[in-house]
């Protein structure tokens, strides 16, 4: 090979090297974008809210109630609604009470039920048409009075309102009529016959400072003492708590529900991240293989670039010692 022939393939060698370099530093930028990708996959998929399957433990509640006795005007079955702590380490209790006492029942009659005679007697007529004679008594008359207002609402009645009665040979009830209403003797009016009679009342009842218990499973084992947030008054209402757990079947069956739909979507997520790094993993063993194969090539041309350097050095060595000789 002469020396422009070896010079002309020194330089193509050396083009086709850098050539495959420049080729090479490509496919690593192409390799580094590819994984900045699949990073960046990784991250969105770590982002990712796991789906956690509910626990049957979280849907059962414990419901507390409990009794007092003998403690004046608290009397009564308790449900506790809800409690909270103070800072003092007592209790703050929102109860609901439900407790029986005295009231009037009243059934309405039309006034024809009621006949007077020509001595002033009044005959009233059951709905089963038995006759019965009004009496009327003014002791009984103060404690309907008071019955009917405390049942009805204040001023139904008016306090020093006088009651005629008769009595219900089979039931043994004795029924009173206010006076106000016989009176008033047109028929087209009305009017109420009241029995006394136990009615069960509903109300809410707070109880403030409470001293509470609680056994190991932390839920509420008694109360020993409590106070009225109204007027400070202590209360004794020692008394043991009863507790029903109550388990929530239709709300976990809810919460399993989103559950269920959350994981069909976070596995969707995951599989389309797993399908999109899974490509890129592709793109980048084809890039790997091309990479190596440049390594090859490139180890090849610095092969044949050394032996031509080697043929060129001869080249000139022999050229100028022919000049020189």
């Amino acid at each position: 090979m002469g020396l422009a022939a070896s010079q002309a393939r020194f330089l193509g060698i050396t083009a086709r090297k850098s050539n495959i370099e420049y080729e090479g530093q490509q496919v690593n930028q192409q390799r580094m974008a590819l994984a900045e990708e699949v990073n960046s996959l990784y991250n969105k998929l770590i982002a990712l809210d796991v789906p956690v399957a509910p626990d049957t433990t979280q849907f059962y509640e414990s419901n507390y109630s409990f009794e007092v006795s003998n403690t004046d005007g608290y009397d009564g079955d308790y449900i506790v609604n809800s409690y909270y702590q103070n800072d003092d380490g007592t209790y703050y209790l929102n109860t609901e009470r439900t407790y029986q006492k005295n009231a009037a029942k009243g059934t309405q009659y039309k006034m024809t039920s009621i006949s007077k005679d020509d001595k002033g007697v009044y005959t009233f007529t059951d709905n089963l048409g038995n006759q019965h004679i009004l009496t009327a008594d003014a002791q009984n008359s103060a404690l309907m009075a008071q019955l009917v207002n405390s049942t009805y609402g204040e001023n139904t009645v008016s306090s020093d309102e006088k009651f005629y009665y008769y009595q219900d040979e089979k039931s043994g009830q004795t029924y009173y009529i206010p006076s106000s209403q016989i009176t008033n003797e047109s028929e087209n009016n009305t009017f109420s016959a009241y029995i006394s009679t136990i009615k069960e009342y509903t109300e809410p009842v707070v109880f403030a400072s409470a001293t509470v218990t609680f056994d190991s499973n932390n839920r509420m084992s008694g109360i020993t003492g409590a106070t009225n947030p109204e007027t400070g008054e202590s209360l004794n209402i020692n008394t043991e708590v009863n507790t029903t757990r109550t388990y929530h079947s239709e709300e976990y069956d809810a919460a399993l529900r989103d559950y269920t739909m959350s994981k069909e979507e976070y596995d969707k997520h995951v599989a389309d991240l797993n399908a999109q790094t899974e490509s890129l993993q592709q793109e980048d063993k084809i890039l790997e293989l091309r990479l190596n194969q440049i390594e090859t090539e490139q180890n090849e041309l610095k092969t044949e670039l050394e032996a031509v350097k080697k043929v060129l050095d001869t080249n000139i060595e022999t050229t100028f010692k022919t000049f020189n000789s």
